[in-house]
């Protein structure tokens, strides 16, 4: 354990993936980061962290040396057992109340439960919407583009999450979509609480943006280049849109649609670039970043590229809390191509609305940086704690 800083209130935040400073647990961390500032104390139970953590964050691992060094897929079991017990002996030190337990996916719910038997407030962090309103969105998204169904999420899964979501205190979603998803899902409004995920400005502000006037208008996508992510639908609007531009994806694609993919690239204005952790290049070398996906949980992708000044074109699930229409960026319906390719035809012909929005996106995403959304989000973990009427030897609020 790293120690720092003690306050009142005291966060303990299980997460069942190794830290390696990339995906989820990345984000994890970076959330936890600001919390003293909020007057919480966060310690971070996991598996064990490759990388270095934010230095405001204890953690505690559960694998000890030499297993801590092996492969995750040789002593993942053992790990996930280790840092059960670990979390146990957490709940039994804790005093209920002052202490909120910060769950995230993968935790087993036999936790959970023993947490709310010990009197102990909890959160689960949600990252993607509710499985049965992901489920409905997938489903017709393939089945309108005459694919083979390409959704993993079962019944099962779904009646899983209804009884998992009925376990907690609250629930935090970081988009509005993810709200509306929680109350199909049968969770209370009042259990809802609003968060968002955010974006580190540290990891983009190595070179300034500059505009080649040489080049075509550049338009960017990032992220798994699948279905669910709208690919298909962007591929059709590029196409019909017919601007003088390049429209440029990052990022690995789904099987089912790598056809389509490479009959755009060979058409010349369309050019696709593998996985990379460097971003930087594409954010800072593009015009206007496009994402018009079905399903998200808290786009950090968006929240990215506003941040480093690019208009956004995307729809409410990717527009996370940052990009509104007609102020920042332009939201479109989720697979309708002709709304998508206008929208790209309007954005292409208007320097000055490229630059309004351009001018508006970097300015309102200053609202997301990490240390921001980390000290709100902290605040919050405190003001449910305050806000909780103490009772005992059991949860004070029921679901």
């Amino acid at each position: 354990m790293r120690g720092r800083e003690v306050s009142e209130f005291t966060c303990l935040t299980y997460c069942a993936i190794p830290y390696n400073g990339r995906g989820w647990t990345e984000t994890c961390a970076n959330l936890l980061m600001n919390f003293p500032s909020a007057g919480i104390t966060p310690t971070l139970l996991l598996p064990r962290f490759t990388k270095p953590l934010p230095p405001s964050v204890n953690a505690l691992e559960s694998l000890p040396f030499p297993l801590s060094k092996l492969p995750w897929q040789i002593v993942s079991n053992i790990g996930l057992k280790k840092l059960n017990s670990l979390f146990r002996r957490q709940i039994l030190m804790a005093a209920p109340e002052t202490t909120i337990v910060y769950f995230w996916p993968g935790t087993p719910l036999a936790l959970v439960e023993e947490t709310r038997k010990a009197g102990i407030l909890t959160v689960r962090q949600m990252i993607n919407v509710f499985q049965g309103t992901a489920k409905a969105l997938l489903d017709r998204a393939y089945s309108d583009l005459s694919l083979p169904d390409g959704c993993s999420i079962t019944e099962h899964a779904i009646s899983c999450e209804i009884e998992e979501l009925g376990l907690y205190d609250y629930v935090l979603a970081p988009n509005p979509e993810v709200d509306r998803s929680l109350q199909v899902a049968g969770v209370p409004t009042a259990r809802i609480v609003p968060s968002s995920f955010g974006w580190s400005p540290a990891r983009f502000n190595s070179k300034p943006r500059i505009r080649e006037e040489s080049r075509p208008l550049r338009f960017l996508f990032v992220g798994i280049a699948c279905v669910r992510k709208g690919i298909p639908t962007l591929l059709d609007a590029w196409k019909n849109a017919g601007v003088s531009g390049e429209l440029v994806i990052v990022g690995s694609v789904e099987p089912a649609i790598q056809d389509r993919l490479n009959a755009a690239t060979r058409e010349g204005s369309v050019r696709h670039v593998a996985f990379t952790d460097d971003l930087e290049q594409f954010y800072h070398n593009s015009d206007v970043f496009v994402f018009p996906t079905f399903e998200e949980g808290g786009p950090q992708v968006t929240l990215e590229a506003g941040g480093c000044g690019l208009p956004v074109i995307t729809t409410a699930m990717g527009a996370a809390r940052l990009v509104q229409h007609e102020v920042n960026g332009l939201i479109v319906e989720a697979g309708r191509v002709d709304d998508l390719a206008a929208a790209i035809q309007r954005i292409t012909n208007s320097a000055t609305l490229r630059s309004e929005f351009s001018t508006q996106i970097r300015q309102d995403a200053e609202l997301f940086t990490y240390d921001k959304v980390s000290r709100s989000l902290g605040a919050t973990m405190v003001e449910l704690l305050r806000a909780r009427p103490f009772a005992g030897n059991k949860s004070a609020v029921s679901l």
